[in-house]
């Protein structure tokens, strides 16, 4: 390492941050990273994986809005999930940029069995009658910057 802290500033920041990947850099300080390999464990509670992300331009205002949609971990393995094409768990969001402020907007679904079905309750547009007793829980909450 004292090789490297011989380098100009941008080297050694461009080393730390891109090719070792162990550090990331925050308001000029070096923040560590977490070894995920250390707690592969929990990669079943914190695994993401971006499935699309794409442009769309409504036009008002000049904003410009982004959709990107992360995979996750299904919370209940269904054993026929795939063929009854029912989707894996996933997160959107909808990224929202103006002139001024920035908007999140944050949905995650997740397919989970439902404890006391009512059964006089609509079902939602995801219901499958073969898995009566699971439905989609979604949370949602948006924020502006």
């Amino acid at each position: 390492m004292e090789i490297i802290e011989k380098l100009p500033d941008d080297i050694i920041v461009h080393i730390y941050t891109k090719i070792l990947k162990k550090y990331r850099l925050h308001d000029g300080k070096f923040i560590k990273r977490i070894d995920i390999e250390k707690y592969k464990f929990l990669e079943k509670f914190i695994y993401r994986k971006i499935v699309s992300i794409s442009n769309k331009n409504f036009g008002y205002n000049h904003e410009l809005t982004k959709e990107i949609r992360y995979k996750l971990n299904n919370f209940c393995e269904l054993p026929d999930r795939k063929d009854l094409s029912i989707d894996d768990d996933m997160i959107w969001i909808f990224l929202t940029i103006s002139e001024n402020k920035v908007k999140y907007d944050i949905y995650r679904y997740k397919l989970k069995k439902v404890e006391d079905i009512v059964k006089k309750s609509k079902l939602s547009i995801y219901y499958k009658a073969d898995y009566e007793d699971y439905d989609w829980e979604v949370f949602s909450y948006t924020y502006e910057l």
